[in-house]
């Protein structure tokens, strides 16, 4: 099993503390006994050394409690969730906002119950096999406290109170630190070097890479930017052929390699967004490899390439092509062929970097 680091005596409540829904929902973020085998927690893929995201860089989707178990997904950052919006249609953007790769959990509660009972990650049977475990737990007494006496009898109501807890704990500025270069920058309390310069003004010019466009780079009205605009796009991102996810057991992946995933179409059941997968933020983006929403880029270079070439590779058959899409009738086009040189993309990738926050406790 993998290692665990363990938050919950930073997060936790003391002798002279009233407790919090957020403190308690750092302990029920970092419980290992809240999977089935105990043995996994939030943590082990939304570890905060890596962003909240997976620490293992042994696979591309993270593993589940049981051994073998893999995900048709990358696991995301957990860092910045808090801003995204329940799933809806913008007049200008389309379809935006909705959690998890395809939007289908409205809000971090809906989303933080969701892989307790998945049979591929935590793989608890039902609700009730959850609040059994938190009925045990050393910090039962402490829902009682926060949600009522009553709070753990009714299955349904003390779920609700899990999943808002660690929703609590994942609004708080732990997550979403804003502490990076780029931030100091912004606030006038340091400078950018000349090749990150140069790669902010890649990032943000419509005629070159465009990023913006799709990752706004400038703080608004709300506040500090947040790098996504929550909209969906086919990227053209190839079938990752070594995903883990087709050697699952037929009752979890029926077809094996011939899964596909639809994205967003499996959300709507609309044909129109076939492949379509929500656009995440780029904060801490050099921290939280591999990319794309099945791990098919290893690392940010070759994220960078491929958004850069992906249509435009030298007929030279000594040029490997790259492989085509997943799903090719909604590949977005407005990325592809971008024609960036090698000094660009250098210069793109040293101020991804600075989108890198200052690691700090976990306390919330």
């Amino acid at each position: 099993m993998r290692g665990l680091v363990l938050l919950v005596a930073a997060a936790g409540c003391t002798n002279h503390q009233a407790p919090t829904k957020a403190a308690l929902g750092a302990q029920v973020f970092t419980d290992q006994d809240l999977s089935n085998p105990p043995g996994q927690a939030c943590t082990d893929c939304h570890a905060p050394e890596q962003a909240f995201r997976d620490p293992e860089s042994d696979h591309s989707t993270s593993a589940g409690v049981l051994p073998g178990r893999f995900g048709p997904r990358n696991a995301p950052t957990a860092m910045y969730a808090r801003f995204v919006p329940s799933l809806h249609q913008d007049p200008a953007a389309g379809w935006v906002g909705g959690l998890f790769w395809d939007g289908r959990a409205g809000t971090l509660e809906q989303q933080a119950g969701m892989p307790l009972l998945n049979p591929i990650e935590m793989n608890n049977p039902d609700q009730a096999h959850v609040v059994a475990t938190v009925r045990a737990s050393k910090y039962a007494d402490e829902f009682r406290q926060l949600y009522g006496a009553k709070a753990l009898d009714d299955v349904g109501e003390a779920f609700a109170h899990i999943s808002d807890a660690l929703a609590a704990y994942e609004r708080t500025t732990v997550f979403a630190p804003f502490t990076s270069k780029y931030d100091r920058y912004l606030a006038h309390h340091g400078e950018l070097t000349t090749e990150e310069l140069r790669g902010l003004a890649i990032f943000e010019d419509p005629g070159r890479g465009n990023c913006a466009g799709c990752h706004p780079s400038r703080p608004s009205a709300d506040g500090p930017p947040l790098f996504t605009n929550f909209s969906y796009a086919n990227l053209g991102i190839p079938k990752y052929v070594n995903s883990m996810f087709y050697k699952q057991v037929t009752e979890l992946n029926p077809v094996g390699a011939g899964y596909i995933d639809h994205g967003l179409m499996t959300t709507l059941g609309d044909p129109a967004q076939d492949g379509k997968f929500r656009t995440p933020t780029l904060r801490n983006i050099a921290r939280t490899g591999p990319y794309g929403h099945n791990g098919y880029f290893e690392n940010l270079p070759y994220l960078l390439d491929f958004l850069n070439t992906r249509d435009s590779r030298s007929p030279d058959p000594a040029v490997k092509p790259w492989a085509p899409p997943e799903i090719p009738a909604t590949v977005d086009q407005r990325v592809g062929h971008l024609g960036l040189g090698k000094q660009d993309l250098a210069d793109l990738d040293a101020f991804l970097e600075t989108l890198t926050d200052e690691k700090s406790s976990a306390r919330p």
